[in-house]
């Protein structure tokens, strides 16, 4: 049986450009982030852009398939914008989910970390307020309370809360 590797081989650098991400952050080591340290950090990963570099673009048959015109479609849109953006497909959002997932396990800095859970939340957010469904096996509850812990973070951008928001009420309604 061949085992499914959904990377197919991709170093975190190429993943990380097909979703417009950066990997490093300027965020220094040995000193305690700021609230502004973070804001700087997830305003400069919500205005990264989804890839045009025709490379990448090659190789999203592979990685994605079916979805490659809709991402070929979205080419130079910036992360935030997929993230509240009603259009927003669910197979895209979820690879941003798993991309964010990701990010928050591997060992960075503190900064980096809550941008990664903050990107996380957000896919999953967007998911809920505008296609109904709920693509995580958090409950409600435990949703509803993320979504609002991070839509009180003095960093997080106003576009973000707003979303956060809406899915708060959302898992406030469905967890009764």
């Amino acid at each position: 049986m061949m085992r499914k590797d959904s990377t197919l081989g991709l170093a975190p650098e190429r993943l990380a450009r097909l979703l417009g991400i950066t990997l490093h952050s300027a965020a220094g080591k040995g000193k305690e982030d700021s609230a502004q340290d973070i804001s700087e950090l997830i305003r400069a990963h919500l205005a990264g852009t989804l890839p045009f570099d025709t490379t990448v673009i090659d190789e999203l048959p592979v990685i994605i398939g079916r979805l490659r015109n809709e991402l070929i479609a979205r080419a130079g849109e910036t992360l935030g914008a997929v993230l509240t953006s009603p259009e927003s497909d669910l197979d895209t959002l979820k690879k941003v989910r798993q991309y964010a997932k990701r990010m928050a396990s591997s060992k960075s800095p503190k900064a980096k970390h809550a941008v990664a859970v903050a990107i996380y939340f957000a896919a999953i957010a967007n998911a809920l307020v505008f296609h109904h469904t709920k693509m995580t096996t958090h409950s409600y509850g435990s949703l509803r309370t993320s979504f609002g812990d991070l839509a009180k973070r003095p960093w997080m951008p106003t576009e973000l809360v707003r979303l956060l928001t809406k899915a708060h009420k959302i898992c406030r309604k469905k967890a009764q």
